[in-house]
């Protein structure tokens, strides 16, 4: 399946499911990653809640879960652009699948 050049999801749902640490449902890879950038979920929640739809890079099919898309954020941080992806999640609304730095 071909990427979108549009998201999938609503950048404003997405921030308010992901406002606080309960609604912060993130791959186990995608925290390691975070903690060796040096974030902790505080910092992972004020980085997705900084995103802009300006920062939108592209929703891409999902390799595991056919027929499920991810959207990929750039997000500016500093001296460095972060690379976070999210989908959608049957359990919990939306799953923080990477942070890390592109």
């Amino acid at each position: 399946m071909p990427e979108h050049n549009k998201p999938t999801h609503d950048l404003k749902t997405v921030q308010s499911v992901f406002s606080n640490t309960q609604g912060l449902h993130i791959t186990g890879t995608a925290l390691r990653d975070a903690a060796a950038l040096g974030y902790g979920s505080e910092g992972i929640i004020e980085t997705i809640q900084s995103i802009e739809a300006s920062h939108f890079y592209k929703s891409m099919p999902s390799e595991k879960k056919p027929g499920t898309w991810q959207d990929v954020y750039r997000v500016p941080d500093g001296d460095i652009e972060l690379y976070v992806k999210f989908t959608s999640d049957v359990v919990t609304e939306f799953r923080l699948l990477s942070f890390k730095e592109r």
